[in-house]
């Protein structure tokens, strides 16, 4: 029903009709009540969270509380999520930290804060790339309509009456602040296993934690759950409780920890179902572990009617019904089916998966509950008595997360691309029946599941069509052109944030927007390996995230204008580079063999600067294309002297639409029809300019603007294609 209801309607009705199918097949009375409550509740449930999430508007002033250990702080900017008081509604507050005094207020502070946020209400801005994390849906999935703009922020002091829910996040924070003391490696794995902390540099130190699949290991789950409450059950055999005090007190510990961990959405599954089990063993209720999956999948539905949606519930749940359907099978099958689970899951959010990573699963899962956890626990308390004690505990860890980075960098990352729904759940179905067939019948499985990956991976990886697309990437530019079969995929520019003065403390960590946004959607569209990197000039908007392709891409060339390798602050970029990375310097006299573009400009040496820029020309799709970077009027001028006749259909407009490019006899010359403009929502410089905007008017140019239309791609096979726009859909042939 959540799929029918927030999702694909279609997939949803066909699955509501499978299980209506079975539910009449059973033909059992029980059943089907249970099926009629269970529905009503559950629409009682979306009908609740619909009056609940009511958009708000308008300047508003509120006094909020908020926890050190659940507000994420870089630099000056500061986000939270908070019940303003009078509002029953959660909401998203951004801020600006005033100075670095309140910076370390939040920071080391380990009491609830109170402040007076003054600002307005503002819609999260909706995914404006095809692929790209929708910040939008992921809060919607948790009931969270609403976010607040603060445009001041004062702090009004801490409280004096804390309720259990407090002092549960003062422990938190108190424990985050005491892991931060400790050695770097312990300090990650005690907040990662333990409060489900992680902090900015996480993802740095713990690359191979997130390549090779182990991220489930620190998301705090059922196994975390499971290994705690142990030790508390333990404890409790050890003072002879009773069974009645036993339950009370491990369902106590059990929504305390649920808040010390960071109460996530996939957490609660773990918790309610460790809930569900203890009362059924209390009271000899008979229930089946499917009974108490299922159980705890109505409640949490009940709670988060959108909670399916996230990937985090979903594996969870996902895996958790693996280790029911898969119990009979032996440690190695268990593991192989579990991994096979997560794999289309995986696939469909971050699309790509790393081959060994079956069977680093299976060696370190064992490994951390046997050996990691303990140790880790042992690093924790012995840091309470002397921080000597925890440094070979460190050196051990050090090890072994270096081993684990070091296996993640051998060969086997294969970068899938997105399947379709439908496919994920058929990937899905196939799997789970492995576990439902006699021996005999698991062969034909296998090959059909295999057949079924075989053949999505063949139709991403060798489209029938190409495009040429424009990245949203805000202030600057970045353009992909992919030819059918991905014969070659060069990109122009990467797109980066230019860097204003500021003070070291408002810096924070340094963060490339193109891993979010253009790396991602080449990823999702199985694209591993830039055949032609061409950047423009050296301006930050331009080739600032440069870097981020360096790391996450293989690149076999760098495209440069001439004389712009002398640029110590560009080649500086460039430095991690693979050494099989070529940099290659052109002018408009150079012909780039498997280059699917001519170059016009630059024909003299320079810096890189906007007169430098590289200009590229293009047919793809029965269109002409012009790529100008940011080449000033001059530039312009320059460019179709040197070569007369130079026209296009399609115009990439200069700087962003400002006015010292697109000079009325450069866009008289070129004749376009199309203009596309890469420009910042908001800006600074007011780009594009109203002159520019005219000029283009006044040659009846269609604009394409990524402020108004979002990402805008041109699909085409042959000769013939179409645009469509990420925020207007199709915009039909050209």
């Amino acid at each position: 029903m959540s799929m029918i209801i927030y999702g694909n309607a279609w997939i949803g009705v066909c699955l509501m009709g499978l299980l209506v199918l079975r539910i009449f097949f059973l033909r059992d009375s029980q059943v089907l009540i249970g099926s009629i409550m269970a529905v009503l509740m559950f629409a009682c449930g979306c009908w609740l969270t619909h009056q609940y999430m009511r958009p708000l508007t308008g300047q508003k002033t509120y006094e909020v509380k908020i926890y050190p250990d659940v507000v994420k702080v870089n630099g000056a900017s500061l986000s939270f999520i908070a019940h303003p008081e009078g509002l029953k509604q959660k909401m998203v507050f951004y801020a600006r930290l005033r100075d670095k005094g309140q910076q370390r207020q939040v920071v080391d502070g380990d009491q609830p804060i109170r402040v007076k946020v003054t600002g307005k209400f503002s819609d999260f801005l909706p995914a404006t790339n095809i692929n790209q994390f929708d910040m939008e849906k992921y809060y919607h999935h948790q009931k969270i309509q609403n976010c607040f703009v603060a445009e001041s922020l004062s702090f009004i002091g801490v409280q004096n009456k804390f309720s259990m829910i407090d002092r549960i996040h003062m422990l938190r924070s108190k424990f985050n602040q005491y892991c931060g003391h400790l050695p770097k490696t312990l300090s990650l794995y005690a907040t990662g296993l333990i409060s489900g902390y992680r902090p900015n540099n996480f993802f740095d130190e713990m690359t191979g934690v997130k390549k090779l699949g182990l991220l489930h290991i620190f998301s705090i789950s059922g196994m975390h759950v499971a290994y705690f409450l142990s030790i508390v059950d333990q404890l409790m055999v050890w003072m002879g409780l009773s069974k009645f005090k036993k339950a009370v007190i491990s369902i106590v510990f059990l929504g305390g920890y649920f808040i010390f961990s960071g109460g996530s959405p996939g957490l609660l599954r773990a918790v309610i179902m460790a809930i569900i089990g203890i009362i059924n063993r209390l009271f000899k209720l008979g229930f089946s572990q499917l009974d108490v999956w299922s159980g705890s999948l109505i409640i949490n539905l009940l709670i988060l009617p959108e909670a399916i949606f996230l990937m985090g519930v979903q594996l969870s749940y996902g895996l958790s019904l693996g280790l029911i359907a898969s119990e009979k099978l032996s440690y190695f099958k268990q593991t192989i089916l579990l991994n096979l689970l997560t794999v289309p899951i995986l696939l469909f959010h971050i699309y790509e998966w790393h081959f060994l990573s079956v069977a680093v699963n299976l060696i370190v899962l064992p490994f951390f509950g046997k050996v990691i956890f303990p140790v880790v626990i042992l690093g924790v308390i012995c840091g309470l008595l002397a921080m000597g004690l925890t440094i070979p505990i460190d050196g051990f860890l050090q090890v072994f997360n270096d081993g684990l980075n070091a296996v993640s960098e051998l060969p086997g990352m294969i970068v899938f691309g997105k399947p379709t729904l439908l496919v994920v759940l058929i990937m899905l179905m196939l799997t789970i029946l492995l576990t439902m067939v006699d021996k005999r019948s698991v062969k034909g499985i296998v090959v059909l599941l295999s057949t079924v990956y075989l053949a999505t991976f063949a139709w991403i990886h060798f489209p029938l069509y190409g495009e040429v697309t424009m990245f949203d990437i805000g202030q600057g530019d970045s353009f992909l052109i992919r030819e059918p079969f991905n014969r070659t995929v060069t990109m122009i520019d990467t797109g980066g944030k230019v860097q204003f003065n500021s003070e070291p403390w408002q810096k924070g960590t340094q963060d490339y927007q193109a891993k979010r946004l253009s790396i991602n959607y080449l990823k999702s569209i199985g694209i591993s390996k830039i055949d032609n990197m061409c950047v423009s000039h050296q301006d930050a908007d331009h080739c600032g995230d440069l870097p981020a392709f360096i790391e996450e891409m293989k690149i076999d060339r760098i495209i440069i204008p001439l004389g712009m390798d002398k640029n110590p602050g560009f080649m500086e970029r460039i430095s991690g580079r693979s050494h099989d990375t070529k940099l290659l310097c052109v002018n408009d006299e150079m012909r780039v063999a498997n280059l699917p573009a001519q170059i016009y400009h630059p024909y003299l040496a320079g810096k890189g600067e906007n007169h430098d820029s590289m200009v590229l020309g293009a047919n793809k799709g029965g269109l002409s294309w012009l790529f100008t970077g940011d080449l000033d009027r001059p530039g312009e001028l320059d460019t179709i002297a040197r070569h007369p006749g130079l026209s296009a259909d399609v115009l990439k407009v200069g700087h962003h639409g400002s006015k010292t490019s697109s000079d009325p006899q450069f866009v008289s010359a070129v004749k376009p029809k199309i203009a596309l403009i890469s420009a910042g929502r908001n800006n600074r410089y007011g780009h594009p300019n109203d002159e520019t905007l005219v000029t283009l008017k006044q040659h009846n140019v269609k604009i394409f603007n990524t402020q108004k239309h979002g990402m805008v791609r041109y699909i085409y096979r042959n000769n013939t294609g179409h645009f469509e726009t990420a925020l207007d859909g199709h915009e039909g042939n050209v």
